[in-house]
């Protein structure tokens, strides 16, 4: 008979060789994407926007890890600093410039028009990112600028593709809040009764806006509509979607998606999510779906 001890001394050789197996596997697949990159004629990028994911630290990719890693310089806001301490220790770390997306690639007399931000101090943060890149890739460093969830959807990041599109800069997608928030539902989004579409929208409550993507036009459909809520005025939002939707279509707010022990759903309808809502503070991270796909089952109950 194997000892208590034997066994498992038996069980640690084991996993012992599984991570060193792991280990190998994820250091090959890292070198044959740098083989195949080179084999086409290109090089290693030097500036990455990187996504964190959304909510809890372990959402992060391991890709984005990598990157994060082999980095020499990251761009990032004290919140991505305090959610990952030990991946960033020892690095050089400097401010993102939240708000110069509203200026850049505007004239001066256009840009001064937003007034959430500074026009001359937005102009000297970008003056002062574009020389700390610039030279720390002319240096052979890289730069890693981290962003959280889908930098692609309402990023406040994505001017630096732009900025430096002469750098080729390469994206590191992750975990949108819109996927966190899916999870959170535990609901097909695309399965609907009426539509098995999925409108990804914004609303500043702004009644004045009237374009092809208003509220109202995107209401005509019917299709499942989802609301990234930067300064929503739901009031306002559940008045215009009134006027295509049945007072009876369901809604769904989910509030900090991805971070398990904040995650929470309040769930109504049109006639009365203001009713379940009143008196509860909204944090800045939510979402608003709206769509019968929320109450929709693959297979209904027996009558």
């Amino acid at each position: 008979m194997m000892s208590s001890l034997a066994r498992r001394t038996k069980r640690f050789s084991q996993v012992q060789v599984i991570v060193g197996m792991l280990m190998i596997f994820v250091a090959l697949l890292a070198g044959a994407a740098n083989y195949a990159f080179a084999a086409r004629g290109g090089s290693r990028p030097q500036l990455y926007l990187v996504s964190v994911g959304s909510g809890d630290p372990d959402n992060i990719t391991l890709r984005a890890v990598n990157v994060i890693k082999d980095a020499d310089i990251i761009f990032c806001d004290k919140e991505m600093r305090d959610r990952f301490p030990i991946l960033l220790q020892g690095k050089e770390i400097h401010d993102p410039g939240f708000g110069i997306f509203a200026i850049y690639g505007k004239s001066p007399e256009e840009a001064k028009k937003n007034k959430r931000f500074n026009y001359e101090e937005k102009i000297k943060e970008f003056n002062e990112i574009n020389s700390i890149i610039r030279k720390a890739v002319s240096e052979g460093k890289t730069v890693a600028v981290l962003d959280s969830g889908d930098p692609t959807i309402y990023g406040p990041n994505m001017w630096y593709m732009e900025a430096f599109e002469d750098l080729n800069p390469q994206i590191v997608p992750g975990i949108s809040c819109f996927n966190a928030a899916n999870a959170a539902l535990k609901k097909g989004v695309t399965s609907g009764k009426k539509t098995h579409s999925v409108i990804l929208t914004a609303s500043f409550g702004n009644e004045e806006y009237s374009g092809l993507d208003s509220i109202e036009n995107l209401a005509a459909t019917q299709a499942t509509m989802v609301f990234f809520t930067m300064f929503l005025d739901l009031e306002k939002v559940v008045k215009k979607l009134k006027t295509h939707y049945p007072p009876q279509t369901p809604i769904a707010i989910v509030l900090y998606a991805g971070y398990r022990e904040k995650e929470k759903i309040i769930q109504g309808t049109l006639d009365t999510i203001l009713e379940k809502t009143k008196g509860e503070k909204l944090p800045f991270e939510h979402l608003i779906y709206v769509g019968d796909f929320i109450t929709n089952r693959y297979k209904t109950a027996d009558k």
